[in-house]
């Protein structure tokens, strides 16, 4: 699983908040790792997720997924995830799909964040199939219209996932 060089996250957290700033495409293979950082910033106390879309080209249903699922885990502690400086094809792309009553869009642009640390991105092969199943699953729970878009791909992840080795 290759990831270009322009495919990347930068974050830090601080107080009760955490940033990440997309780079390139919001993508799949990008997805573990903001699942990962995001809830280890969860776990330190973070409540409020605020991610910079401006350098992102573009995004794909796993990543949407992820940042649903993410979204979905804050509410239960009382938290947001605020996306700003999102294009306008980005918000069309989240509206879609039903996420802007999860998420709060913006075209604007947040307070400077701190200084942001670019976040190392490990694939998780072994784990592929369950990571994507997870976030197509979110984005059905997000919005039922979504059902029949990715019924058909849930479905197949499920048996690959359940496939006997």
């Amino acid at each position: 699983m290759n990831i270009t060089p322009a495919d990347y996250l930068e974050g830090t957290a601080q107080g009760a908040q955490v940033w990440v700033r997309v780079t390139g495409r919001g993508n799949f293979k990008l997805g573990p790792t903001l699942k990962a950082y995001v809830i280890s910033a969860i776990q330190r106390g973070c409540r409020r997720l605020l991610v910079d879309m401006q350098p992102c080209t573009a995004m794909d249903s796993t990543f949407m997924g992820v940042l649903a699922g993410l979204a979905m885990h804050l509410q239960t502690c009382g938290g947001t995830v605020v996306v700003v400086r999102l294009s306008a094809q980005g918000r069309e792309a989240l509206t879609t799909l039903g996420l802007d009553r999860l998420l709060q869009l913006s075209t604007d642009a947040e307070p400077a964040a701190p200084t942001l640390q670019r976040l190392d991105i490990t694939p998780d092969l072994a784990n592929a199939a369950a990571s994507i199943l997870a976030a197509h699953e979110n984005l059905i729970a997000t919005h039922p219209e979504n059902r029949p878009r990715f019924n058909e791909l849930v479905t197949q992840l499920k048996n690959e996932i359940n496939r006997p080795a």
